[in-house]
């Protein structure tokens, strides 16, 4: 039973430490520390830690279900096969690590908030700019949540969206308090790297 255990923990841990660079990110915003850019070096062994997940788990099932013969005192046998308990938890298990792979492929930005602040130059309100930037680094969208969160909690920004797929934020913010330049180097200091857009800025006074 404790290898059953042993590699049921283990399946589960492989696959959130392989989807890391992108839970991570989020975990940052609700937390409120860290950079949410260390956590991309995870990306690169994904693909190898949910192989080994893919090892783990079918492991993990058979040490379950498999019928196990038990010698009794009175030097009798049985066969037995593991708990519900048991079950249940490599179930569970099975169930935690999909939802871990699968996080990075969750909507969890405002792209189509991004597309529209970008068609819709009524949007910007007298004293407000907008800024475009190119943002580089992105893995997935918890990356870019995590970002969009940090961008929002500049000061003078009114509101920041992440269009990941085509890598761009979009930030309305008040121009008296802070300036893209020092958006860039946010993004930067979170661990991404962003320059501002051959788009430009769009600035309405009224």
């Amino acid at each position: 039973m404790e290898k059953t255990k042993v590699t049921t923990v283990a399946a589960v841990v492989a696959a959130i430490v392989g989807s890391l660079c992108c839970i991570g990110p989020v975990a940052v915003v609700v937390i409120g520390v860290g950079s949410i850019g260390a956590f991309s070096v995870f990306w690169e062994y994904r693909p190898y830690l949910i192989g080994l997940t893919a090892v783990l788990l079918p492991l993990a099932f058979y040490l379950t279900y498999r019928k196990r013969e038990v010698i009794c005192e009175d030097g009798t046998c049985k066969i037995e096969s593991a708990s519900k308990g048991n079950k249940f938890t490599v179930w569970f298990a099975a169930a935690l690590a999909g939802i871990a792979i699968a996080f990075p492929f969750f909507n969890l930005t405002n792209t189509t908030s991004a597309q529209a602040m970008l068609l819709q130059d009524s949007a910007v309100r007298p004293g407000i700019s907008r800024v475009v930037l190119e943002i580089e680094g992105m893995d997935c969208k918890g990356c870019a949540k995590g970002l969009e969160a940090t961008l929002g909690n500049v000061k003078g920004v009114k509101k920041a969206a992440i269009a990941f797929e085509q890598g761009r934020a979009v930030i309305e913010y008040d121009s008296s308090k802070v300036k893209p330049d020092q958006l860039v180097a946010s993004v930067d200091e979170s661990g991404f790297k962003a320059k501002i857009s051959s788009m430009g800025r769009k600035e309405k006074q009224q």
